[in-house]
């Protein structure tokens, strides 16, 4: 029974979605326009994966932010519990090496990236 009502519903939804789908108008340049407007059109595939690995992270840089967050926190309501203070010292320090690294990956990123995108615009326009 449960297989039927399945089915039924996934028809259903396909009645209804299907003609949706074929009702937009995909004529006319509308991706060159939605690219051109958001700056992906001619963006160098070397400045793309450098701007993706850059905003990956910055999230790292705010799950640091949260760590050390829950680590104060952890501190704070340790109440002179000595097992409670070891374990917020502990995180708040992973979380201090990890932004060590995070900061180093960012960096290296940053030069190679750069690197590739001198590369890539010197082959393009030789001298």
């Amino acid at each position: 029974m449960r297989s039927l009502r399945t089915i039924a519903s996934t028809l259903v939804l396909w009645t209804l979605y299907v003609p949706l789908v074929h009702a937009q108008d995909l004529g006319k340049g509308n991706l060159d326009t939605v690219a051109g407007q958001a700056s992906l059109k001619n963006t160098p595939l070397p400045q793309l994966i450098g701007n993706i690995i850059k905003i990956f992270i910055g999230a790292l840089g705010i799950v640091f932010l949260v760590l050390t967050v829950y680590a104060g926190f952890l501190y704070l309501t340790a109440q002179g519990d000595e097992e409670k203070v070891k374990h917020a010292k502990a995180t708040l320090q992973r979380g201090v090496i990890g932004l060590i690294i995070i900061l180093a990956a960012y960096a290296i990123a940053s030069f190679v990236i750069n690197a590739l995108t001198n590369t890539v615009a010197g082959s393009a326009n030789p001298t």
